[in-house]
């Protein structure tokens, strides 16, 4: 890969993790957690699975960005694939950050006027200019899309937007629309997702949409693909239960064993939804 993709990658590793950094610290530190409009779902889905996401394609696009590839180069799909994965991670952040800015019109009495409002709207104005910067770089000297691959992003892009600003926020007081509150997040932050990487980084004419970087029995086994998916879903959901049973006392095993579980499930349900949408314009997918 070129020198300049390879710190691009570095770049955007430590933007990713600046975005974990971000997200975390408006949901748990003292001065914040208390006035973001953000901590309930469906933007705090929005936010959980694309922090998720970010540090999970930062980490793909280190190895894509630094791998040994053929004596001739990385083919151009190649390149695309590599774009594309940095692309992830900046409009993960940009994504949240409209929902947070969503939630935020929609209760402006939480937040306005507090003492830690200047820090609130610090930190997401920061994290707006650095992945705008990024995807401006990133899309810079680079074929553009055509107007049809640009109105279709926008378009996707306002009905999700138009659907967080008229969400019923009171589904989350029972169990199954809560439930189905963070699956929506998902949805909202990687249905948008799709048409804005491939508006942002077309591929070329040459190269199919989908191709895999990885061996071609990997790209027959579709159901590998999707297995991996869930197990590393059920992961993070794993990892999120651990985390949230250590800020808080130590629950009776039957009702840990049904947060374990309800955890695992949102947690495979949004890779598997990631994996979805964003597999194959991503190069994760069969041809």
């Amino acid at each position: 890969m070129p020198g300049r993709l390879k710190r691009s990658a570095v770049v955007v590793a430590a933007f990713a993790g600046f975005f974990y950094w971000g997200f975390m610290t408006a949901k748990h530190d003292p001065s914040l957690r208390d006035i973001v409009p953000f901590g309930e779902d469906p933007y705090d889905a929005v936010g959980s699975f694309a922090v998720i996401v970010a540090v999970l394609v930062a980490v793909l696009s280190l190895a894509r960005a630094f791998r040994p590839y053929r004596s001739s180069g990385p083919s151009s799909a190649e390149v695309t694939y590599l774009l594309r994965s940095l692309a992830t991670v900046a409009l993960a952040a940009l994504i949240t950050v409209g929902s947070n800015a969503i939630a935020m019109v929609r209760h402006p009495s939480q937040w306005l006027g507090a003492g830690a409002t200047v820090d609130l709207v610090v930190l997401q104005g920061v994290m707006l200019v650095v992945a705008a910067a990024i995807l401006l770089r990133l899309g810079h000297g680079r074929t553009r899309a055509t107007r049809q691959a640009w109105t279709r992003a926008g378009i996707v892009g306002l009905v999700a937007a138009s659907i967080l600003v008229i969400y019923p926020e009171d589904w989350i007081r029972r169990t199954g629309t809560h439930l189905l509150s963070v699956v929506a997040g998902a949805l909202l932050l990687f249905v948008p997702m799709r048409p804005l990487l491939s508006a942002l980084v077309p591929l070329e004419a040459s190269a199919p949409e989908g191709e895999a970087e990885a061996p071609s029995g990997w790209r027959r086994r579709g159901w590998l693909r999707w297995s991996a998916a869930a197990v590393l879903g059920l992961s993070v959901g794993v990892f999120a239960f651990v985390g949230e049973m250590s800020e808080g006392g130590v629950p009776s095993v039957v009702k840990a064993a049904v947060v374990a579980a309800v955890f695992g499930g949102l947690g495979t349900a949004g890779l598997l939804i990631a994996y979805a949408l964003i597999g194959k314009p991503l190069g994760l997918g069969e041809r």
